[in-house]
């Protein structure tokens, strides 16, 4: 009885080594940009959002040295960017239940075929009180929790040659960051191209939100509404409290950018550029920016090995338990 806890307990170790050793060993430049000072400003940025907001937005600024304590020679494409937060908890039962899927899948309509009020479980609030015009209470289109504390910094990524160079802008792909089964489950209600003709005035953006559904991403119409990237990323909740998510996939067939087309080149410098407009302090959270190369086992993250391990040692502790256990009845 006792020796498949025992061989299970050999393979989990083997895992967890393994997971350990290969995720240790990935290229990744983090900055945590949370008390980032605002350009042409001295304020804090968490304090500007506080103070000045009303003055424009704040932008930080970083130069990034790609090459410390990282492998010189493993930047080649393909390279990602994420975001990162730190003690902000997704996994919330209250917060993860308030959604409303029959929405996102563009299925919740009225006998117009035009959105309806959402489902119950997406918690206030989710309609706005009237639509002045019509006297028409309006549904929030996305509802909920999730939808409403949508992540919504931006990001730029810049390469220089050399200091007497001109910071070049890099390429940054909004498209290709989902899920392809996760990008199944969120549907447009009506057809895309025709989004704010067919929804303006017929629903409500979600409270915090600064954009309506439609100037998600204007410029292309199948990344946006229900079916923009960013906001399917973000409705997939994080099982952990410290989390990050897929930001920006750098386009090394850009030809504006022939250079990075094989990677990024570690003679090169790289400066990071971030709109803050995402507001941390309510929950004592952190925010970070991460730039990574694609690999096979998704990001950086050592919780994998750490896990198998752990599993490793409830196997080994059962099946020795049951080895003893056994030795006495004989």
């Amino acid at each position: 009885m006792w020796g498949p806890f025992l061989v299970m307990g050999c393979v989990m170790l083997v895992l967890g080594g393994g997971l350990l050793y290969v995720q240790g060993e990935y290229n990744e430049v983090e900055w945590d940009y949370t008390d980032c000072t605002c350009e042409g400003t001295d304020k804090n940025a968490t304090d500007y959002l506080q103070t000045s907001k009303a003055s424009g937005p704040c932008k930080c600024t970083k130069v990034v040295n790609i090459t410390e304590e990282n492998n010189q020679a493993k930047w080649d494409r393909d390279i990602l960017l994420y975001y990162g937060l730190d003690n902000f908890h997704q996994n919330h039962r209250q917060y993860a239940d308030s959604r409303d899927d029959k929405q996102l899948n563009g299925d919740r309509l009225n006998s117009d075929g035009l959105p309806d009020l959402p489902f119950s479980d997406c918690e206030d609030p989710h309609n706005n009180d009237y639509d002045n015009s019509s006297e028409k209470t309006l549904p929030i289109v996305p509802c909920g929790s999730i939808a409403n504390s949508m992540f919504n910094d931006t990001v730029k990524l810049f390469f220089q040659k050399d200091s007497n160079d001109q910071w070049k802008q890099v390429s940054l792909l909004n498209t290709g960051i989902a899920m392809p089964f996760d990008k199944k489950r969120f549907n447009n209600p009506v057809k895309d191209t025709q989004l704010k003709k067919m929804l303006e005035k017929k629903i409500a953006k979600p409270r915090n939100w600064t954009k309506q559904l439609w100037e998600l991403d204007p410029e292309n119409p199948s990344n946006n509404g229900l079916e923009n990237e960013d906001l399917i990323v973000w409705m997939r909740v994080s099982a952990l409290a410290n989390f990050r998510k897929l930001w920006r996939r750098v386009d090394h067939d850009d030809k504006k950018h022939t250079e990075l087309k094989d990677g990024l080149n570690t003679a090169y410098l790289y400066k990071l550029e971030i709109e803050y407009n995402y507001d941390v302090s309510s929950f004592n959270g952190r925010k970070k920016v991460i730039i990574a190369r694609d690999n096979e086992f998704g990001a950086k993250n050592t919780a994998m090995g750490w896990i198998a391990i752990s599993a490793a040692i409830f196997f080994f502790s059962f099946g020795f338990l049951f080895s003893a256990l056994t030795r006495l009845d004989q």
